[in-house]
């Protein structure tokens, strides 16, 4: 009787093991959990009349480019909802594998159509960039297909005497507590790679999550103010890290090829 509940109790462990990689397989995840991903941030200011329009049309051929030359990639366009202070018209966020990331530029940079279509850009908008090592450490698969996403970004950083293992552990068991519960789709902390110096952004490091919509978000704010959330955000801030608050952004995703 023993060994049947040992090997049922295995074969249900595998099974459920089986359904969560099924799952995860089915969103087609760029990366695994904890593994990083490339996130390119262009800040951009519109010019010389350029309209959000224009950035569509000019997505478009670039869309039709990256496609062309199979380049994996996830792209949204991000614009300031509850952002004070906000210098720029709007965002574009670029997530993809790092071999994909050195394949795009590669092809950005050297070929006579992407010049064409970054010339097209630069007529109508001023941008910087900075890219990042994102590590996913949340994410849902019912989110993956959602084209339309509320999101925020939060720049910390560590405080004296934590050490980097220190704060990767504590990000690890914030996910581990919240996975299940938590009304954000995705969660994942990124850290600069290149296109920032010092004191550039507001930390070192960033938070960024993405919520279904607006009532997840608002979920997710009632449970920090009236079931105690606060408590653990407190802690984090207290002894992991200083942070600047977030920035919430209204978020359309305009290429999704994984």
């Amino acid at each position: 009787m023993g060994m049947k509940i040992i090997l049922t109790t295995l074969v249900l462990s595998l099974l459920s093991t089986a359904a969560i990689q099924a799952k995860e397989t089915s969103s087609n995840w760029i990366v695994d959990i904890g593994d990083a991903i490339s996130h390119t941030a262009h800040l951009c200011t519109l010019k010389n009349g350029g309209t959000m329009q224009d950035i569509e049309r000019i997505d478009k051929k670039l869309n039709g480019f990256l496609d062309a030359q199979d380049i994996k990639g996830f792209r949204q366009l991000l614009t300031p909802l509850f952002a004070a202070g906000a210098k720029y018209d709007y965002i574009a966020f670029d997530f993809m594998a790092w071999d994909e990331f050195g394949k795009e530029w590669d092809l950005w940079l050297g070929s006579k159509k992407g010049a064409a279509i970054a010339a097209e850009y630069a007529a109508i908008e001023d941008c910087d960039a900075i890219v990042s090592a994102a590590f996913p450490l949340i994410r849902k698969p019912e989110i993956a297909d959602d084209d339309s996403r509320i999101v925020t970004v939060e720049w910390c950083t560590r405080k004296e005497g934590v050490t980097q293992d220190q704060l990767a552990a504590k990000h690890e068991q914030v996910a581990k507590e919240n996975a299940d519960t938590t009304t954000a789709g995705w969660w994942g902390v990124g850290y600069p790679q290149a296109g920032v110096r010092d004191n550039l952004f507001p930390g070192d490091f960033y938070h960024l999550v993405n919520y279904s919509d607006m009532k997840a978000f608002a979920a997710a704010k009632n449970s920090i103010a009236n079931n105690n959330g606060w408590r653990a955000r407190a802690e984090y801030y207290s002894e992991f890290a200083d942070c600047t608050g977030e920035h919430t952004f209204t978020a359309e995703t305009v290429r999704n090829s994984r």
